[in-house]
C-alpha cells in the first residue's frame, strides 16, 4: 500500500511538473503528443525505440531543426501520450501515426527515422502510406528475424519477456521508480534527461513498453510481409559496436532500396547514435543526405 501511494504521488507531481513541449493531437480514441521545430521539406518523422519517447531524440532533432522541419511523437502510452487500444502492433501503431499527421496539419511528404524497434514501425508506415514517405532512415534499427534467426537472439528474446512478466507490478509499486531502474542517458540534455526519468518510471510508460513487445510476433510477421522501398532514398547508420550477426542484419536492411548508403560508426554503441554529441552527429548528417536527396531528386551517394 505504501508503495502504491509513493507511486501514485509521485507520478502526480511529475504529470505537474513536466508539461508537454508540443502539442497533444486527438486520434480517436485518445491523443497523442507530437514536438515539430525548424522549418522546410520534406517533413522529418522521429519514431523512438521501444520504451522510448520524442525527449530521447533532442540531440538528433535540434540538430537536423536548422534544415528543415522536424517531429518528435510519443506513441499511445509513452512519454505525453495518452494510451491507445491493444494490439499495440506495427499496424496500429502505424495507423495512429497516420491519423496524428492528418490531424495536426503536418504535410509530406516525410522522411521516416526509426530507432531500433521504431525501425519496424518506420518500415511499416512506408509500405502502408507509400506515397507520402519519400525516404527512410534506419538508425541500428531492429530485424525482423533478430529474435529468431540466432541463440543470442531467441536468448535475449526470453529474457525481455520474462522480465515484462514483473515490471508492471514492480512499477505499480513504486520499484522502479525508488531504485532508478531505467536511468536516462547521461549524454543527454539535462532538461530531457530529467523528463525521461520521470516517465520511464511511469506505470502507464512501462506498461505500454512491455504490451508493445508482447506484440513482437505480430510486428515482425506484419513487417516481414511488407514490399522493398524500391528506388526510395534510403539511408542505414549501425553502430561499429555490435556482434557481427546484428552487422550482418543491418547489411541486409540496407537492401530494402536500390538508392541506399549504409554507415557504420566505429565505436558507436546502440543508443550513442542519439545520445553522444559527436555520434548524434553522424546520425543527423545521414538523415540530411536523405533530406537532400529527395529535395534534388538525386541519387544518394556514399
Amino acid at each position: 500500500v505504501i508503495g502504491a501511494t509513493y507511486q501514485a504521488i509521485a507520478t502526480e507531481i511529475d504529470q505537474r511538473t513536466y508539461s508537454p513541449p508540443g502539442e497533444m493531437v486527438d486520434v480517436g480514441t485518445h491523443s497523442l503528443h507530437i514536438n515539430c521545430v525548424g522549418q522546410g521539406s520534406p517533413t522529418v518523422i522521429l519514431e523512438a525505440a521501444n520504451g522510448g519517447m520524442s525527449a530521447h531524440w533532442a540531440r538528433v532533432q535540434q540538430q537536423l531543426a536548422q534544415t528543415t522541419r522536424v517531429c518528435a511523437y510519443d506513441r499511445a502510452g509513452l512519454g505525453w501520450s495518452e494510451p491507445g487500444p491493444e494490439p499495440r502492433d506495427a499496424k496500429q501503431v502505424s495507423s495512429e501515426l497516420h491519423t496524428l499527421l492528418a490531424n495536426a496539419g503536418i504535410e509530406g511528404p516525410y522522411v521516416l527515422v526509426g530507432h531500433s524497434y521504431g525501425g519496424l514501425y518506420a518500415r511499416m508506415y512506408a509500405a502502408r502510406y507509400s506515397e507520402e514517405v519519400a525516404g527512410v532512415v534506419l538508425v541500428d534499427s531492429s530485424h525482423p528475424e533478430q529474435f529468431t534467426r540466432s541463440p543470442e537472439g531467441r536468448a535475449m528474446y526470453e529474457q525481455i519477456r520474462r522480465l515484462g512478466v514483473v515490471l508492471p507490478l514492480l512499477t505499480r509499486l513504486g520499484v522502479i521508480r525508488l531504485s532508478n531502474y531505467f536511468p536516462a542517458h547521461p549524454d543527454l540534455p539535462s532538461q530531457q534527461r530529467a523528463q525521461i526519468e520521470a516517465f520511464n518510471s511511469s506505470t502507464q510508460h512501462v506498461v505500454t513498453t512491455v504490451e508493445e513487445f508482447r506484440a513482437t510476433p505480430e510486428t515482425t510477421a506484419q513487417v516481414r510481409s511488407t514490399q522493398s522501398l524500391g528506388d526510395k532514398p534510403l539511408a542505414v547508420v549501425s553502430a561499429g559496436d555490435q556482434p557481427s550477426s546484428w552487422l550482418e542484419m543491418q547489411g541486409e536492411l540496407a537492401t530494402l532500396s536500390t538508392n541506399s548508403i549504409h554507415r557504420v560508426v566505429e565505436g558507436a554503441t546502440h543508443v550513442s547514435l542519439l545520445y553522444d554529441k559527436g555520434d548524434a552527429q553522424v546520425t543527423s548528417a545521414a538523415i540530411d543526405q536523405v533530406v537532400e536527396a529527395v529535395r534534388t531528386d538525386r541519387p544518394l551517394t556514399q
